[in-house]
């Protein structure tokens, strides 16, 4: 009779510490899948989107999104880009492309079986449905207009689990930005320089709702385009010149192998401010008579870098005097080497 007490005790003790250990087991792994489950982002274009399990193969299909992705230090989860990328940004020399700009390679993309897919909304809606029906979650960024880069940047560092290499990105972003709104809040509407701001074609301007424009209007400037009623105008050499701006602020493209990150040879640039300043009638603008004419390279225009260095060589060119303890180009230096580690070499701006 004892013997049957003792091995009923014993098993009694057995069962629970089972089901102890089992309920252990049981309550760990929900608890990481129901947190997975319910982490979320909501893109630029206001979609909710579940945050995929895994972001190790990520193909990316603009290159202000991949410079974004390498500044906070995600570029190794990258897979692929477009062919501008891999020409644009130097971390992605070697990245596979997959199609162009507005036209990604979707055969390709599937067949690669990505994680994620980043793009922005100039993607065809077709092509995105093709990917999605595929299994392939795609996610949409800009990065080009100021007003909404600080939510993207930490909408990307959610994404990739790297919100501590976001928020120091945006620190350094907003470090210049409420500097430069600082010194030029207290400039009247009356004193503001007026800007044209072109971007890669001649005569193609911006107008409200556009990156062009906002850096006009964070730059303490008044955009002469700002009463246009589309958000790229093709303006004409006489509406310029009967605006007759204050100051002209154009874009270089990288496809003219001139400005930017790795260009160093002044005579390819000069060349192209000869041909702006040369335009019939411009030597009768302000802007050209006292030498405010800047060319900013692709690298820092409407671009997340540009938020920073772009806007800095805008208000250094309108208001001097308030900027003259401020080198731009020492702020690029230090942005590439904290950011994207590599020391700057290349002509952003000019002259």
């Amino acid at each position: 009779m004892r013997k049957n007490t003792i091995w009923a005790a014993l098993a009694v003790i057995m069962a629970a510490l089972l089901f102890t250990g089992c309920g252990r087991t049981e309550t760990a792994k929900p608890a990481v899948s129901s947190s997975a489950a319910s982490a979320t982002i909501k893109d630029v274009a206001g979609r909710e989107i579940k945050i995929p399990v895994r972001m190790q193969r990520v193909i990316a299909l603009n290159s202000s999104t991949f410079n974004m992705i390498t500044a906070i230090g995600a570029a190794d989860s990258v897979i692929g880009v477009n062919d501008s990328t891999q020409q644009t940004e130097p971390a992605a020399a070697n990245k596979a492309v997959f199609g162009t700009f507005r036209q990604p390679n979707v055969e390709k993309i599937i067949e690669a079986k990505p994680d994620a897919v980043l793009g922005n909304t100039t993607i065809n809606p077709t092509q995105v449905k093709q990917l999605e029906d595929a299994g392939i979650t795609v996610i949409f960024f800009e990065f080009y207009l100021p007003s909404i880069l600080l939510d993207e940047i930490h909408t990307l560092g959610k994404l990739f689990n790297k919100e501590a290499e976001a928020q120091k990105y945006a620190d350094f972003i907003m470090k210049y930005r409420n500097l430069i709104e600082s010194r030029v809040k207290d400039i009247k509407s009356e004193d503001k320089a007026t800007v044209y701001f072109e971007g890669y074609g001649d005569y193609a301007t911006v107008a409200p709702g556009t990156g062009g424009d906002e850096l006009v209007n964070r730059a303490g400037g008044i955009n002469i385009a700002s009463q246009e009623n589309v958000k790229y105008p093709k303006v004409s050499a006489e509406w310029v010149l009967q605006k007759n701006p204050q100051v002209i602020v154009k874009t270089i493209s990288s496809n003219n192998r001139a400005m930017g990150e790795g260009y160093t040879a002044e005579a390819a640039a000069k060349s192209l401010y000869d041909n702006v300043i040369s335009r019939p009638g411009w030597n009768e603008l302000a802007a050209v008579k006292n030498n405010k004419v800047i060319l900013l390279a692709q690298d820092i225009g409407t671009t997340p870098e540009g938020s920073v260095i772009g806007m800095l060589y805008m208000v250094k060119t309108m208001y001097p005097d308030r900027f003259s303890d401020i080198d731009p180009y020492e702020v690029y230096k230090q942005m590439k080497k904290e950011f994207y580690n590599v020391e700057a070499k290349g002509i952003i701006v000019y002259p």
